[in-house]
């Protein structure tokens, strides 16, 4: 029995690691024909913190400035996401980056919009990466991914760092 799948989530931290994770989810989606939508998740802004802000500020401003942000966040990681696709056709030309559909930016929990993503594209898998926090419980797989990993419905391939990320 194979694993039938149309579209992979690929999230991206843009870390010393994305490339690596979308090189995966780029080889992923050529074995099962699939397409790429890529994710990145922005940390939302903490209550203790965006309280005093509003109120120097005020609502609308501070609105404003966040929509600002993540419109500028986005930007930064298409590009990103762009100059890795270009290594990636340079280097490994039997990767085909056209797979990558979208790019989507949003703010909130992660691990709660990884799986909301996933369940709205109708995701096959999940592609993301991993990474070490010296010798804290999060040695081999960092919190995000160990949630996501344990409330996913559908398979969740982990891609661990190189030696010295």
């Amino acid at each position: 029995m194979s694993l039938e799948l149309r579209t992979i989530l690929c999230c991206v931290a843009m870390a010393p690691t994305s490339e690596r994770v979308l090189l995966q989810a780029l080889h992923e989606a050529k074995v099962h024909d699939a397409r790429i939508h890529v994710l990145h998740i922005l940390p939302s802004y903490d209550a203790t913190m965006a309280v005093p802000i509003v109120s120097f500020m005020g609502e609308e401003k501070f609105r404003q400035l966040v929509e600002e942000h993540k419109g500028e966040t986005e930007e930064t990681i298409r590009g990103e996401i762009g100059r890795i696709g270009k290594r990636i056709r340079t280097e490994h030309l039997d990767e085909d980056v056209d797979r990558i559909v979208d790019v989507h930016v949003y703010e909130g929990d992660p691990v709660l919009e990884i799986l909301n993503m996933a369940g709205r594209l109708d995701a096959g898998m999940i592609v993301m990466g991993t990474h070490t926090k010296g010798l804290t419980e999060h040695t081999f797989m960092g919190s995000v991914a160990r949630k996501v990993l344990k409330r996913a419905r559908v398979p969740v391939l982990l891609v661990p760092p190189v030696a010295g990320t």
